[in-house]
């Protein structure tokens, strides 16, 4: 068994049983005589419930993580050759991202765990930090992530153009219609700079409009919760007075049960004394 299987099993199971199959694991590597690997797994520490949740998708939501990460190959791709199509590529990839939060929270409630707002934003971070890099993306896609990463920045799913400048005899042979090709690209390339800024700012506003709209909503669902709360702490209440007032009741049924027995009692006594 190679150090990547034991990645791939050791974040298979819950946080609650990681310790004791990462134990098993190093004994089986050892056993088996590869102390590298043994070591490398033995330095592994129990994942937060959102690490964990995150390499759950691989297992359990993988047709979605592969059109996530294919969204953001997208994204990247776009921006190089149509910078305003970029915008498609990132509400796509926005879609992508969302449905993997929501069913990393499912992940989490099954199992037992809860799904928080500050859970989902971390799940949705390290998301977005492991599509921007191809190593971290690898891991996702086979469920071996070891840490929870940072949502990078826009520019990390884009990269500028790269310029070569061409030099030899033809050039100086047709110096003036070089210059000009020379100028034509320099404006061509600022044209593209000015495009590619204001496709950022405007990428920039929509992100935060989406983040204001998440808080919003994320504030909508915690009042939510709290009204529901207090609706069934007002239900509490009421099923305690009613069974308060029951008890009462109970208890004064008894008492006058008990003075009709004895005042049975005492009859039976008295027509037992007239029958002498």
């Amino acid at each position: 068994m190679s150090a990547t299987r034991a990645l791939e099993r050791l974040y298979a199971v819950s946080p609650k049983e990681f310790t004791r199959t990462r134990n098993s694991l190093v004994a089986e590597l050892r056993k088996s005589r590869d102390a590298d690997a043994a070591l490398e797994i033995a330095r592994l520490r129990r994942p937060s419930v959102a690490l964990w949740a995150v390499n759950q998708l691989a297992r359990h939501a993988r047709g979605p993580l592969e059109s996530f990460l294919t969204a953001v190959d997208r994204l990247r791709s776009t921006q190089l050759s149509d910078p305003r199509g970029a915008m498609e590529a990132m509400r796509a990839q926005r879609a992508q991202l969302e449905t993997l939060v929501q069913r990393a929270g499912q992940a989490l409630e099954e199992a037992g765990y809860s799904a928080s707002g500050d859970t989902r934003r971390r799940i949705g971070d390290t998301l977005l930090g492991a599509a921007a890099d191809r190593h971290h993306a690898q891991a996702l896609a086979h469920g071996r992530l070891t840490a929870e990463l940072h949502a990078p920045g826009f520019d990390a799913f884009t990269s500028a153009p790269r310029l070569r400048v061409l030099q030899g005899g033809a050039a100086h042979r047709d110096s003036a219609p070089a210059r000009d090709d020379a100028r034509a690209r320099t404006r061509e390339a600022k044209a593209v700079s000015k495009a590619r800024a204001r496709d950022a700012k405007a990428l920039a506003r929509e992100q935060k409009a989406h983040e204001r709209a998440a808080r919003a909503e994320e504030r909508r669902e915690a009042d939510e919760r709290r009204r529901e709360t207090e609706a069934r702490r007002q239900q509490a209440r009421a099923r305690a007075e009613e069974i308060a007032a029951l008890e009462r009741e109970a208890a004064a049924a008894r008492e006058q049960l008990a003075e009709v027995q004895s005042r049975l009692k005492a009859a039976r006594r008295g027509r037992s004394d007239r029958a002498r």
